[in-house]
């Protein structure tokens, strides 16, 4: 019981970590991406999922996040949040007060595709806009063109947004997670030049952060930049093998 819960607090330590340095990557300017050019956002994040796609399994998640701060000028942030949930084509957006914090809030939610937008207060004038998208291998396309059009919005809103990405893979294999792990990176070595950098291991999982300089995501760790991060996680409940992906980091559940 003991080792379970150390493996947990282990494996959330990661996430944490991973939020965290993209936050404040976000913040203090050494995430790079292509900002606001919805193009080259599109193009960007093709060119990520191609890579993904030498991992081995079915995709079963897709996340992509664009966040950044909004300075209102006298412009109501109801009327801002409004204007993305309806360029989203997601329902009204809700007014709710969280932590002493204002809080607009709309969800869309369907079989293919999962669509939430929240836009909070940070300080009197000063607001943090945060757009998730998430979809199955089904809904990947609509979900890019998402991608493309948040791209699109923020920018002409003059929110100073960023985006990350992190996928999901699962499949049944006899292979260990270090054996499953180096013939990924086997496979993705062959597309792109990569370097491990960090590495957490524990009973169920292997995580490792790699510098890999041809890919458009970027944060500064420490020493040295990562523009990817991979776990291996083998679920022995479900019988299967997650692979999560993370581009610059990992930001969802293994």
């Amino acid at each position: 019981m003991i080792k379970a819960e150390l493996i947990k607090k282990g494996i959330i330590a990661i996430l944490v970590l991973g939020t965290v340095l993209v936050l404040a990557g976000w913040r203090y300017g050494t995430l790079q991406t292509n900002r606001y050019d919805s193009r080259e956002a599109e193009m960007a994040l093709r060119s990520l999922l191609t890579i993904s796609d030498e991992t081995p399994g079915t995709l079963d998640k897709l996340v992509v996040k664009w966040q950044g701060d909004w300075i209102s000028n006298h412009e109501e942030p109801a009327d801002m949040a409004a204007q993305i949930a309806d360029q989203l084509n997601i329902p009204t957006v809700n007014k709710l007060v969280e932590n002493g914090h204002t809080v607009y809030r709309s969800v869309r939610d369907s079989e293919d595709l999962r669509i939430r937008l929240n836009v909070m207060e940070r300080q009197t004038g000063q607001w943090y806009v945060v757009v998730q998208l998430e979809s199955n291998d089904a809904g990947r396309e609509r979900l890019i063109q998402l991608h493309k059009l948040c791209a699109e919005q923020l920018k002409s809103m003059e929110i100073q947004a960023q985006w990350n990405t992190a996928l999901q893979r699962s499949l049944h294999t006899k292979e260990s997670k270090d054996q499953l792990l180096k013939l990924t990176e086997a496979s993705l070595a062959g597309n792109i030049s990569m370097q491990a950098k960090e590495r957490y291991t524990d009973v169920t999982t292997v995580a490792i952060s790699y510098e890999a300089p041809e890919l458009p995501l970027m944060i500064q760790s420490g020493e040295h930049q990562v523009q990817m991060q991979m776990a291996v996680h083998e679920d022995k409940e479900q019988q299967d093998t997650r692979i999560t992906l993370g581009f610059p980091l990992i930001t969802i559940e293994y």
